[in-house]
């Protein structure tokens, strides 16, 4: 007895069921287990010894641009925001997370040494898009493997980015071994000696987020404080001294004598016609 034409379409459907069902759970199975390797390798190269105590500067700039790769891969693979795969490296449900579970209520605080290492990543994610480093497939994978990325756009395009610092290495030295101290940046962009006022108020913030965070002591903030605070005081205009000598008096000239004889003025009382005539002689 053959097979119906109803039968047919129905077996037809179902087989159609069936394989899109295992397409998507072949999908949401590989984007699961993307998400896992992207948040596991994070945590490694987001990790408080990674960003703070890198053995050699060259190991902690490496590990920076590995984390833009997969900050990129988040956005493009998971089609999720990077401060959402940040959470979950910082304060995901499993037992890997960097800083245990997020606090919750309203009086929740953020550990300061994830806020510091978030921002600092953040930060370097939208200035690899300002400079187009995400728009050449070649720049993805030299970040992929910790290489320095190209320039793809802006008045250095096809230019090596550079790393500049917040603080000062010469000012602080071994802040150059920290994460969150490095911005990616165009070539050529720290050529004057004195900062700007951006770059005053980015050094005096991570100074005190450095602080929160327990990376550096008081006495080594209050110093770098004092530091940059130097270049955005002005200096005391210097006072006039008074002068110890009296001054001098110009002699006052005293106005000529009249030597003009004075003319006699008749006394109002007497009538002229009361004087006697002269005698004719």
């Amino acid at each position: 007895m053959g097979i119906s034409p109803g039968d047919l379409i129905r077996h037809a459907v179902t087989g159609v069921v069936v394989v899109a069902v295992a397409i998507v759970g072949l999908k949401a199975w590989s984007k699961h287990k993307l998400e896992k390797q992207i948040i596991s390798e994070l945590r490694d190269l987001a990790h408080p010894t990674t960003s703070f105590e890198a053995a050699y500067d060259e190991d902690a700039i490496s590990s920076l641009f590995k984390s833009m790769a997969l900050l990129h891969q988040t956005r493009v693979g998971l089609k999720k925001e990077p401060g959402e795969i940040l959470r979950e490296v910082f304060h995901g449900s499993d037992d890997g997370a960097l800083f245990g579970k997020a606090e919750s209520g309203s009086n929740a605080s953020v550990d300061p040494q994830a806020e510091v290492i978030g921002k600092g990543l953040l930060r370097n994610y939208h200035h690899c898009l300002l400079l187009g480093i995400f728009s050449d497939s070649e720049n993805i994978q030299n970040l992929a493997k910790g290489k320095t990325p190209i320039i793809t756009s802006g008045p250095d395009s096809n230019s090596k980015a550079t790393i500049r610092f917040i603080i000062d290495p010469a000012v602080s030295p071994g802040v150059e071994g920290i994460i969150p101290n490095m911005i990616i940046s165009p070539p050529n962009v720290d050529e004057g000696s004195t900062p700007t006022d951006m770059q005053i108020s980015q050094a005096k913030e991570l100074v005190r987020a450095l602080y929160d965070a327990r990376v550096i002591d008081r006495d080594t903030g209050d110093r770098l404080n004092q530091h940059y605070e130097s270049f955005s005081s002005s200096p005391e205009p210097a006072s006039v001294p008074e002068s110890s000598e009296s001054p001098v008096e110009e002699p006052r000239g005293t106005p000529p004598e009249d030597t003009a004889p004075e003319e006699e003025t008749p006394d109002p009382e007497v009538c002229p016609f009361d004087q006697p005539l002269p005698e004719e002689g």
